[in-house]
């Protein structure tokens, strides 16, 4: 009876050691599948920082700065998103997000001189980047939120609903917390923007469709 209490126990423990095994293998391939996401994301945001005082009189015309290549930039974050949300799910992509976010501002610390003098022009001050950061925050996380709601037969919807809504959020955020109460014309930009960014969100259905045969959803998604 005392060998067999003695084997129950080891058992016992034995069980415990490989559930706590499965548990860190578990945890190292979740961090793993993180990896390219992230790094995409960080990739998108940094080249929208870095040109974020290029402006593209272009659009505006000869003499308007205010619209940035980098604001137009922003929309690739969400497509990031999107693609990581149809792989690997909502928790998924919410963990990029706050990867990529981690990741950004501790390396924005070490090499923000570095970035600066890639930008060769000055960056925005603290407000507007603090502003924009909040925004884009909120966005991406709105974009997180709205593909997992609105996935589902019609590839498009997800990736569409999801941008207009992220597009709605990070103009509707952010150009208040960057200009309100400046001598900035910034609800004329805001609008101005918000169309803009919109308008990249219906063009990204295209490399979205491109990519949706190579980054297939998990079982579970119904293929959507």
């Amino acid at each position: 009876m005392a060998d067999a209490g003695v084997g129950r126990v080891g058992h016992s423990h034995a069980a415990r050691d490989e559930s706590v095994a499965s548990r860190l293998s578990a945890t190292f391939g979740a961090a793993l599948k993180l990896v390219v996401p992230v790094a995409l994301l960080l990739v998108t945001a940094t080249a929208a920082f870095v040109y974020s005082n290029i402006a593209v009189t272009w659009i505006t015309g000869p003499n308007d700065t205010w619209l940035t290549m980098g604001q137009l930039l922003l929309p690739l974050t969400f497509l990031a998103i999107h693609l990581t949300n149809r792989r690997y799910g909502a928790g998924f992509a919410l963990a990029q997000v706050i990867g990529a976010w981690i990741v950004g501002l501790l390396a924005f610390q070490a090499v923000h001189v570095q970035l600066a003098s890639l930008a060769q022009v000055a960056l925005p001050g603290t407000r507007e980047t603090a502003g924009f950061a909040i925004g884009l925050v909120a966005a991406q996380l709105a974009a997180v939120f709205v593909f997992d709601r609105t996935r589902g037969p019609r590839w498009w919807s997800a990736p569409l609903f999801a941008s207009l809504w992220a597009a709605a959020v990070l103009c509707f955020v952010a150009y208040p917390a960057a200009y309100a109460g400046t001598e900035v014309d910034w609800v004329n930009h805001m609008f101005v923007n918000l169309w803009l960014a919109a308008g990249a969100g219906v063009l990204l259905l295209i490399p979205y469709w491109a990519f949706r045969p190579i980054v297939q959803p998990l079982s579970g998604f119904n293929g959507y």
